[in-house]
């Protein structure tokens, strides 16, 4: 994820990125002349997620960043703690601040003589309401999905809440295409028609994202019910090197080649770091550069995970972190780490071929 995302800003001092295939979208809307709409709409998308940040904080949930999709904004927050009741807070907390934004809108539109001022105001109303109404289909990664899962994990276990979502969610992707289907039919032009090219990728993008959403959703309970016995001692690993701080990045090319490693890591302050831009090819021109530095000049710190936590824990916390390393804490000291693609075999070894 952070390879397809960059950085445009903070509020609240949450970072918002934007995702690569936003600047698909921007391209589709700029072609089709309804670019401006677009950006205003998105303007209305971030104070939505900033929506679900403000709520999650307030009930004590950790707030990663927003990351802004064709589809609309996801806010990666830490849930991994959060019961059903906060998880459902959080969702609809999206949903129906735009909602009331939209309403408050369209109370200032009532008032507005008629000009300009109306029209945009009636424009932002129109915007929030749908933006709002569509946050609650009830299919992931939507907000919706997240509220109907939450209040089935009332009544059923998590992954029976999840699978009965996800059918919900593949429902929801069936009438998405169908209905692109008719409008392609009914509308004179079909998809050479500039309005109709747009609703249809954009329909297309919105199917791809939720099936792609749904399905790692009940990927990932299906991993939590049949891994619930396993700890984060059972995948720790040992397979990287730890230098000083001080350590010049030549010296980090010496111990990469001597160790067969190619995860390097130091202390400091009582955190733990990982050294980036290590590359098998120290010959080459960015290498070169970087050689007389220090590590801390090239490092990354370690999310943390507890030795006794439970596996499942980690990988959600691997997920929300957008890492692929996490340093295993015993106590204050460092017991091994957790590297993702370890923590996949681990996993696979004790999943049922059939989970029926």
């Amino acid at each position: 994820m952070a390879d397809s995302a960059f950085d445009i800003g903070s509020i609240f001092g949450i970072d918002i990125q934007l995702h690569w295939t936003f600047l698909l979208l921007l391209l589709i809307a700029a072609f089709t002349g309804i670019l401006l709409p677009v950006i205003i709409l998105f303007v209305f998308v971030v104070l939505h997620e900033l929506a679900h940040s403000v709520t999650s904080r307030r009930n004590g949930i950790a707030v990663k960043k927003i990351l802004l999709l064709p589809i609309g904004g996801a806010s990666i927050i830490d849930l991994e703690d959060a019961n059903p009741d906060v998880s459902f807070r959080i969702a609809l907390a999206g949903p129906l601040s735009s909602i009331f934004m939209g309403l408050g809108f369209g109370l200032i539109d009532i008032f507005l003589p008629a000009g300009g001022w109306k029209q945009i105001f009636q424009i932002f109303f129109l915007l929030n309401i749908i933006l709002g109404v569509f946050n609650l289909l009830p299919a992931f990664p939507l907000d919706g999905g997240r509220v109907l899962k939450s209040w089935l994990e009332k009544k059923y276990d998590q992954y029976k809440a999840t699978e009965i979502a996800v059918n919900v969610s593949k429902a929801i992707i069936f009438l998405f295409i169908a209905g692109s289907v008719i409008y392609l039919i009914q509308t004179p032009g079909g998809l050479f028609n500039s309005n109709s090219l747009f609703v249809v990728v954009w329909d297309l993008i919105v199917v791809l994202f939720v099936y792609s959403g749904a399905q790692g959703e009940l990927e990932m309970s299906y991993i939590i019910k049949y891994t619930a016995n396993l700890r984060v001692s059972q995948a720790i690993s040992s397979n990287y090197a730890m230098v000083a701080p001080a350590t010049k990045m030549r010296k980090v090319y010496e111990v990469l080649l001597k160790k067969g490693t190619h995860i390097i890591l130091f202390q400091k302050g009582g955190k733990t770091y990982a050294v980036s831009k290590i590359s098998v090819s120290p010959l080459s021109k960015e290498t070169a550069s970087i050689l007389d530095s220090d590590v801390s000049a090239y490092a990354s710190e370690l999310p943390e995970i507890g030795y006794s936590a439970p596996l499942s824990k980690a990988i959600e916390k691997m997920r929300y972190e957008d890492a692929t390393v996490l340093a295993v804490m015993k106590g204050k000291r460092l017991a091994g780490i957790l590297y993702a693609p370890h923590v996949e075999s681990v996993v696979a070894l004790h999943l049922p071929t059939n989970p029926k």
